[in-house]
């Protein structure tokens, strides 16, 4: 009554699992529009892939691109810093360039106002020198002459006083005691060696003080030989002396001492004709040939000496040859026989002449024994040999 005896509609029945049946569209031959649709979706779809694969590859690019950018920055940067050095180094030496272009003009001005007075000063002694060319000639000659032969009249030597004092000599051999030291002979022995001869006239003669072989003084190694380069001549000096040649034409030495003093020789050209009083008269200024005195020397070579043996001459066909002996401004003379020694050893040229060997005298009286004595008589007989013989 109440609907108790109505029927009741059955719901259908919902399945989960979702049953695919075949699209009418394939039964009876017929075309499946609906499926192209579909893949023409999954086209699409595949598009939108590649779009969206595109996009996320170009946003990886663009990272890649400011990455490269940035390098690109830097190596910009540092192209731009050697192009702003190189361009500032390029001013600077330009700037250079153009001070230097600047003051080269001042200087080519200078050299030409420079050639200018030259030239100028050239003219005017061109036009000064009018003269006849003989007159040239002997003018041109007189100056050769003046080059090659020098003249007393030049100022070149300068002479000793004749009135000076020997240092001391406390022996009295007629070595002073500063020449017993270039010597090595005793100061306080009036004959070092007891050979009869005292020291002075074994040196002045050349011979050896100091022992009895060797005998001649250049064998002993006391002195040494000078041989001037250009004249040729020859001459002993002490070994402790120094040797200077002046010139480069060895025209004038000097042999000096550890004291200042010094002996000179020079050497002058004169005429053939013209004799050596005449040249001396003429050239010696201030010299006086009276007090000249002729002597031979050891080597038999003839010439003119001072009478205080300061100053000696020697003379060939044309030339002279001067010894000066120079004392320091003290005005003594410690070395007044080493200077008679020197001339005593000159020779011009070479020569064939030696020294003969040195005679063995007998003890003297003087030399005795301890304990023995001698009387005047032996004693001034032995002064008066020497004396004679300095004299001689």
């Amino acid at each position: 009554m109440f609907g108790f005896g109505k029927k009741q509609k059955q719901k259908p029945i919902k399945n989960s699992e979702s049953i695919h049946t075949i699209p009418e569209e394939f039964y009876g031959a017929k075309d499946p529009e609906i499926h192209y649709g579909q893949a023409e979706k999954i086209k699409s779809a595949k598009k939108v892939s590649k779009i969206r694969e595109q996009k996320f590859s170009g946003k990886t690019s663009k990272i890649n691109v400011l990455v490269q950018n940035k390098k690109l920055r830097y190596i910009g940067i540092g192209v731009l810093s050697i192009i702003g050095v190189a361009v500032i180094s390029w001013y600077y030496i330009d700037q250079a360039k153009r001070d230097r272009v600047v003051i080269l003009p001042d200087v080519q001005e200078i050299t030409e106002e420079i050639v200018e007075d030259v030239v100028e000063e050239i003219s005017e002694e061109v036009v000064v020198v009018v003269e006849p060319e003989e007159e040239i000639v002997e003018e041109m000659q007189e100056e050769e002459v003046a080059v090659t032969a020098p003249t007393l009249d030049e100022k070149i030597l300068e002479f000793p006083k004749l009135i000076l004092v020997d240092t001391a000599d406390i022996d009295n051999d007629a070595l002073t005691d500063l020449e017993e030291e270039l010597f090595n002979t005793d100061s306080g022995a009036f004959d070092t060696d007891g050979d009869g001869y005292y020291d002075g006239e074994e040196v002045n003669n050349l011979y050896n003080p100091t022992g009895l072989a060797p005998m001649r003084l250049v064998d002993a190694g006391l002195v040494q030989e000078y041989v001037n380069p250009t004249w040729q001549y020859r001459v002993y000096y002490p070994v402790p002396w120094l040797m200077g040649e002046v010139d480069t034409m060895a025209n004038q030495v000097l042999f000096s001492s550890v004291l200042g003093d010094f002996v000179e020789i020079v050497v002058f050209e004169k005429e053939s004709t013209t004799t050596f009083g005449d040249w001396f008269g003429s050239e010696a200024i201030g010299q006086s040939f009276s007090n000249l005195q002729k002597f031979t020397n050891r080597f038999e070579e003839e010439g003119w000496k001072r009478k205080d043996n300061l100053v000696a001459y020697f003379v060939n066909t044309n030339k002279v040859y001067v010894l000066i002996y120079n004392p320091d401004s003290a005005g003594l003379v410690p070395y007044r026989h080493v200077m008679q020694m020197m001339v005593q050893s000159f020779r011009p040229s070479k020569t064939i002449i030696n020294i003969p060997e040195q005679d063995v005298l007998p003890t003297p009286t003087d030399f005795v024994e301890e304990g023995e004595t001698i009387n005047n008589e032996d004693i001034l007989e032995f002064g008066e040999v020497i004396n004679e013989e300095e004299s001689i």
